[in-house]
């Protein structure tokens, strides 16, 4: 997957955002944060059909995803397996999309409580390795479910979480499908160059985080 630089912008683009594609730039950190979380600090777009499901309004400013980008590398690290394999969903319920899914299983409630104990685990555990928005560390992230569906992913968004909180995301509510292979191609090769760049990034001084670097890249090398 050809990774290409706007050296203007300094800003990366891996994809096609026609189709499906991952813009990053890492900037300065504005709260003087060290080590690989500081380091991460910068802006994502994340492209499916030409929407940038990133953008979000406060008001009539249309504002773009900034924040520790660490969070989304360290989710997709640790969940792609899942993503990319076999992980259907675990409810017997019907539905045309992940989103249809979850509205499906929320609906169960029945007086037996260990049943809905363990039915609503099942649902949480599951969106926990599909969709990235529980590990935003307090961002404004879309909520996007990424799920495998024959030889496609299914990407999925609902941002009805932010309606209360007077931020009105450009696209609220979709559902697109990209090709598994390309998929896996775009969020590869966005993961392997941001990666790079924090290696170089990041001082020697720190050891740890140059260890939880390696270590996600070996979780990557497993897929490869």
């Amino acid at each position: 997957m050809e990774v290409k630089s706007e050296e203007k912008q300094m800003k990366y683009v891996i994809g096609d955002i026609n189709k499906f594609a991952i813009q990053y730039i890492l900037m300065p950190n504005p709260y003087d944060e060290r080590g690989v979380i500081g380091q991460s600090w910068g802006r994502l777009d994340l492209w499916v059909s030409g929407k940038n499901l990133c953008q979000y309004k406060v008001g009539d400013t249309v504002n773009v995803y900034i924040w520790n980008l660490f969070y989304v590398i360290e989710w997709f690290c640790e969940n792609l397996h899942h993503i990319l394999g076999y992980d259907p969903f675990p409810l017997p319920v019907k539905g045309e999309n992940t989103l249809e899914l979850i509205q499906k299983a929320d609906t169960f409630d029945i007086d037996e409580e260990d049943e809905n104990y363990l039915w609503h685990h099942a649902k949480r555990t599951w969106i926990f390795r599909h969709t990235w928005f529980p590990n935003r560390g307090g961002s404004r992230l879309p909520s996007v479910y990424f799920r495998r569906v024959g030889e496609n992913i299914e990407i999925a968004w609902n941002n009805n979480f932010y309606e209360n909180k007077s931020i009105e995301f450009v696209h609220s509510k979709g559902v697109g499908v990209i090709p598994k292979k390309e998929f896996k191609g775009v969020v590869f090769a966005f993961l392997n160059n941001i990666l790079d760049e924090l290696d170089l990034k990041i001082s020697e001084r720190f050891q740890e985080d140059k260890k939880q670097l390696i270590e996600l890249r070996e979780k990557l090398k497993l897929l490869e």
